[in-house]
Order: structure tokens, then sequence, then C-alpha cells
């Protein structure tokens, strides 16, 4: 996968001291709010340069949002266009009738387990398709995006990359939506939940949430950017602290493992690769040596699952874009020198019991 030999590279030092990155967005509803969380902090400081982004579902909405805010107004207009996607999803979620009832409140203040909304949303989604209770194929996500995102703009931009996954119904494999690709569709199709939502269809084929099998891909960004040093963004906890014993938490459990198979393999190829070069047993003129980042807080996401990502309730958005900004603050300081050096993900702790 790593095979491609790099392109002679322009960004290993910069006299302004500001450093080019490439971010990969992981997808997962309203938890996407912790990433929102990141970039903003990312785009406070000034120092990160965006080359390319790639998400998934809620990855691919943050994207979106961070592609058009840097073509309308640099950093700034990053943050701001950020906020009012946020801000929009907040709006629109006002109305559910999917937010923690009393006994969630009083257990766990964001989860949904417990409340007879959701208990009666998700034994429903388990004996009619969406086919069945949503005939018309209505989508609340699409309306919101046309509001907020200038697809013509960031289709045809030609500073930075975005690319988007997505699950081919048909043959299961994967789908990339590359810039020039950029449109309603293809943004819907990313975050398209099966059990939620009827396959959207792009180009005459239908697609899934692009979780499945890449959240998010990060092979486009090895691909076709030039900068070796690519931050993911992780939601799904690799680690649990405790046995899932309810068919719910076993549920919730399962759905975390798969979403991050796909995205700890890529890092494991990229790590692998890397330290082969670093040993000299290949040569580094003809393999792109990669450093590998990563910002995640475990912690925020123990006590949450599957229901919570359904929760567009301003206090847990707002608890999440807080966790998300700190965790970027905290890795800015530990590691901003370390760009363009060294990989400083912890590789080993995530593949290691």
């Amino acid at each position: 996968m790593l095979t491609h030999p790099p392109k002679p590279s322009k960004l290993a030092a910069r006299k302004d001291g500001k450093k080019t990155i490439s971010i990969a967005m992981q997808g997962g509803g309203s938890h996407g709010a912790f990433t929102w969380g990141v970039l903003d902090r990312l785009f406070e400081d000034g120092r990160f340069i965006i080359e390319g982004v790639t998400g998934a579902s809620a990855g691919a909405m943050n994207a979106a949002g961070t592609v058009q805010g840097l073509l309308e107004g640099g950093n700034e207009g990053a943050r701001r266009v950020l906020r009012t996607y946020w801000e929009a999803l907040i709006e629109s979620g006002k109305t559910s009738f999917l937010k923690p009832g009393p006994m969630d409140q009083m257990l766990n203040k964001f989860t949904m387990h417990n409340t007879p909304a959701f208990i009666f949303f998700d034994l429903m989604l388990k004996f009619l398709s969406p086919y069945q209770y949503n005939p018309t194929g209505a989508n609340p996500l699409k309306d919101l995006i046309l509001k907020v995102f200038d697809f013509e703009k960031i289709r045809n931009n030609k500073e930075y990359k975005i690319f988007m996954s997505a699950t081919h119904v048909y043959t299961g494999k994967i789908k990339v939506f590359n810039t020039e690709e950029f449109c309603p569709d293809a943004l819907l199709a990313t975050a398209c939940l099966p059990t939620i939502y009827s396959a959207v269809m792009v180009n005459g084929e239908y697609y899934w949430d692009g979780g499945f099998i890449g959240n998010p891909v990060i092979y486009p960004l090895i691909y076709e950017c030039e900068t070796p040093d690519i931050m993911v963004i992780k939601l799904n906890p690799t680690h649990r602290n405790r046995l899932p014993i309810t068919a719910g938490e076993i549920g919730d459990r399962l759905n975390e493992i798969t979403n991050n198979t796909s995205i700890l393999r890529e890092m494991r190829s990229m790590h692998f690769i890397t330290k082969l070069i670093d040993e000299g047993l290949v040569d580094a003129t003809k393999i792109k040596k990669l450093h590998v980042h990563l910002i995640q807080d475990e912690a925020a996401f123990q006590d949450l699952g599957w229901s919570s990502k359904l929760n567009t309730d301003k206090k847990f958005i707002d608890y999440l874009f807080d966790a998300g900004y700190k965790a970027a603050d905290k890795w800015i300081k530990d590691n901003f020198d370390k760009i363009g050096v060294e990989t400083t993900a912890p590789i080993n702790d995530l593949f290691m019991s």
C-alpha cells in the first residue's frame, strides 16, 4: 500500500514556524462534536496548515466544514463554519423525540439506554426497515447540509483535498469520493446508517455509511498529499474498562470494534513501513516515510454508547466539544515540535492488550 515513491518535499522547513498536516476524522454521529472541539483548538493555535482531510459520517461533515471555512476565511473561517454546522444540528434536534429520559439523566445524563422513546425506536429498527417506516425516504440531514455547505465552492477548490468514504451496497467495497466528486448525495452516503436511512444513490450506485469499512480511510492522504504527517482524530474507544454484560453494551462494544478495525489496520501498516525505513531495511527514496499522530480521549467516551450518538442536546454537544478542545490543547503542548520529525501516536498501546 505504501510503495509509491515520495514527491519532493517542500514542507520540511518553514521560516514562519507553521507545520503542514493532513487530518483523518473518525465518524460517530453526535460524537463528532469531539472532533469539532479538536479542530477549533488547532485553528485557534494558528500554526497548522491543512493539506488534506478525510472522514466518514460525522467525520466527513467536519471535513466539509473545515475545507469550506478555510476557503472562506482561513482559520477563523473554519472555526465559524464548523460552529454553524453543529449549532444547526443542535437546533434541528430540538424537535426530536430522542432525548435522555429521567432515568438516563440520573444514571448517565447523555445516554438513552433506559429512555422509553429510544427503547421503542431501537426495537422498531430490529423489525422494520427504513423503507417501511420511512417510505418517502425523507432525510432531515439533507436540508441541514444544503443550508450550511457550499458544495460547488468545495468541489471546485484547488487548495485543499477532501475525501469521504462510503460502503458500496452491492459489492461491499469501499468507495472514496474525492474533491471533484463532492456533492450532497456523496456526503449523505457517507453518513447513511442502513437501519435508519434508505441507501443513497450516487451516480447510479447505492451506498451506505462509510464507517463499516473505512472509518475513515487514510490511504488517500498518503497517495494524494505531500505532507508525511497525518493526524488521526479518533472517537471510538480502543479499550474498555469493564466487561459489557447487557445486550445493549455488547452491541455497543461490537460496533466500536468493527468501526475501529480499518483505521487501526492502516495506522499499523504505516508504522510498520516507517519502522522498516528507520532500520534501513527498505529504500527510503522509494517509499514515503510517514509520521502518525493521534488525538483522542478514551475517558470521555467510556460511559457512552450507541444511543448517545443520536443525542443532539446542546449540553452533550458542548461536553464533547470541550473534551476535544482540551485533548487538542494538551496534544499541541506535548507534541507540536515533533511534527515533521517522528510519529507521536502510541502505536503499541493501540494493538497490544
